[in-house]
């Protein structure tokens, strides 16, 4: 296990029985993922700001980060590399910036939601908000014995009026989540529910080829 991922899942290593922190899991996954390099993952959505569709998702993790969605009825694509996020819709490039144009904005959103269960910085954000993350060892899933983190966040705790500027805001504001990690604690299916504007939104990701970094 790299030396970045031991040093930043200690309480898992040591299998702690009792809940961690948001903070602490978030940080340990994030570690996982980027030293994981990337994969390739199933996303499925239903009512999220992506569209309902089950969608193909190539990702790298590190050295840097980059990924391509695809949908099924091939009507949405999303690219990013080198820091340009860009929106592929009706044979159309559209430019992901949430100040820009109402096409522009309406691409930026649809690149956060794409990030969200691939970019290691972005599922931290997802998890950090939970005050607590229950911890279960040895679960089942599909033949390997995992260790399954889950909790729930809320970035409008504070009794603000509108969700945070958080990463995880920009998707849902408040929900749920479950992970399955394997045995190098990187995700292996991600399970996030929520609600978001009087909509109840749900993600389900499975990855796949870790370390296969499988961008076109």
């Amino acid at each position: 296990m790299p030396q970045p991922v031991q040093d930043a899942c200690q309480w898992l290593l040591r299998r702690d029985p009792e809940p961690m922190s948001g903070a602490e899991a978030g940080t340990c996954v994030a570690a996982a993922m980027a030293a994981g390099e990337g994969g390739i993952q199933t996303l499925q959505t239903d009512t999220s700001w992506l569209p309902a569709d089950t969608y193909t998702i190539r990702f790298a993790t590190g050295p840097g980060f980059a990924m391509t969605l695809r949908g099924t009825d091939g009507k949405i694509a999303v690219n990013i590399r080198d820091g340009q996020r860009v929106l592929r819709k009706n044979d159309k490039d559209i430019t992901a910036d949430p100040r820009g144009s109402a096409e522009e904005a309406y691409a930026a959103v649809l690149a956060d939601a794409a990030e969200l269960t691939v970019r290691p910085d972005k599922v931290a954000a997802l998890l950090s908000p939970a005050p607590e993350v229950a911890v279960r060892y040895g679960v089942p899933l599909e033949g390997a014995a995992c260790t399954q983190i889950s909790g729930n966040f809320d970035t409008t705790a504070d009794g603000s009026e509108g969700p945070q500027e958080t990463d995880s805001s920009a998707v849902l504001p408040a929900g749920s989540f479950s992970l399955w990690l394997d045995d190098y604690y990187r995700p292996v299916r991600i399970e996030i529910s929520g609600l978001n504007q009087g909509i109840v939104s749900t993600i389900t990701a499975v990855n796949a080829q870790w370390g296969a970094r499988a961008l076109p």
